[in-house]
């Protein structure tokens, strides 16, 4: 089963397409190749993958984290649009609201929020902190 495995950089390769990473970026962390020029990595990059060891990897890692995923952002999209459907056969406006509020968060469309943090608030912080690892 020995050649059945991938080398290290394959391996790293892989990692990277499954993080999300396209196929240049991932071979240019993979094998440390940011000089190579772009007609060196996307050709490199194509044959890796085409390489059915490395889509197998990468398949299998996609699963992994699909199963690890407790809840996605499509699962929280589907859980609002319900929400909304039921405030809205309920003629609550209060939760139909709410759940557009949600979504415009989730998506970004709202401004972002400023916060203003004061020297007390951080002294109030950094004491928790202590206080917190006092306990351990």
């Amino acid at each position: 089963m020995a050649q059945d495995k991938l080398t290290a950089k394959q391996e790293a390769f892989a990692q990277g397409i499954a993080d999300g990473l396209g196929q240049a970026d991932a071979y240019r962390t993979a094998y440390d190749a940011w000089h190579m020029k772009d007609e060196t990595v996307y050709p490199n990059a194509s044959r890796l993958m085409s390489n059915s060891k490395v889509v197998a990897r990468v398949d299998e890692l996609k699963s992994m984290v699909v199963e690890k995923q407790l809840w996605t952002r499509e699962m929280s999209v589907k859980g609002l649009i319900q929400a909304y459907r039921i405030a809205q056969d309920a003629k609550t406006s209060t939760g139909m609201t709410a759940a557009v509020k949600e979504l415009n968060v989730m998506h970004g469309f709202n401004e972002p929020t400023k916060l203003s943090i004061t020297g007390s608030m951080i002294q109030r912080i950094q004491r928790e902190v202590i206080d917190d690892n006092a306990e351990d």
